[in-house]
């Protein structure tokens, strides 16, 4: 993936001639916001006492995060859009060395000179209610993106949030792909881990991989103090999960906190 930053440009600044002439629309402008972050990365795995058939891993790269976020347009139910575009560097790597998470590699094992993706995200506003379908990064008890490597994974799917009762967050989606933290393109999901295994699930006659994860639930602010939560998330004809929270936390001091998380 490459970026473009004259065509972006002209195309951003192209369609805020035309929104600007619409006073609805102000906030639409006013309330954007843009960043881009750069991440550089380097990972050195050693597994040479181990007995493996790779003796290590090692990969060094460049990250760059593009993200546009647009406020919303002026009416009972606001309209944005957002983006999100990524792209990894390989600066160093080579046949026999991978397997870091960081650069993407061929069925050769040869790793990618560099690797990308983007995204588009349509959202609404009612009150205190969004709607987002697109390309989405949450962050929930039962489904949170992957930012441990150079470029985070992102999905792809439908989420509610409603925040209209004070102190009370509910949530409600569902997702069909994702993009993983080294992949340019959308796959379907599954359970994995580093080690290959797949945390002792037997999968039936659906299949290792699935097109649909649902996701519900919601969180309450008892006080500043005190908050519980209930949320579920189920990938379909994979697994179930429940997840009941409770938080604490008890001050013992000045700038001092005991927190309990169960």
């Amino acid at each position: 993936m490459r970026l473009h930053h004259k065509s972006l440009c002209h195309i951003l600044c192209g369609g805020a001639v035309v929104i600007a002439t619409n006073p609805a629309s102000a906030a639409f402008i006013e309330d954007s916001k843009a960043a881009v972050e750069l991440r550089n990365f380097y990972m050195n795995r050693d597994f040479r006492q181990s007995g493996a058939a790779q003796s290590k891993a090692e990969e060094w790269a460049q990250g760059f995060i593009l993200k546009i976020e647009s406020g919303y347009t002026e009416g009972p139910v606001g309209f944005g859009l957002d983006a999100i575009g990524l792209l990894g560097v390989k600066l160093d790597s080579g046949s026999g060395r991978g397997g870091t998470g960081l650069l993407p590699r061929s069925a050769s094992g040869e790793p990618a000179d560099d690797y990308g993706t983007a995204g588009l995200t349509a959202k609404a506003k009612l009150s205190a209610t969004t709607l987002h379908v697109g390309t989405l990064q949450p962050v929930i008890p039962v489904l949170m993106r992957n930012d441990s490597r150079l470029l985070p994974n992102i999905y792809r799917g439908a989420w509610l949030q409603s925040k209209d009762v004070e102190g009370l967050t509910l949530d409600l989606g569902m997702l069909d792909r994702t993009s993983y933290r080294d992949s340019s393109d959308y796959e379907e999901m599954t359970v994995f881990n580093p080690t290959g295994g797949y945390r002792n699930i037997t999968f039936g006659s659906g299949g290792s991989t699935s097109d649909e994860f649902l996701f519900a639930g919601g969180r309450y602010d008892w006080s500043p103090q005190l908050a519980t939560s209930y949320y579920y998330g189920g990938l379909d004809g994979i697994y179930d999960q429940h997840n009941l929270s409770l938080v604490h936390v008890l001050p013992i001091g000045e700038s001092q906190s005991f927190k309990t998380d169960l």
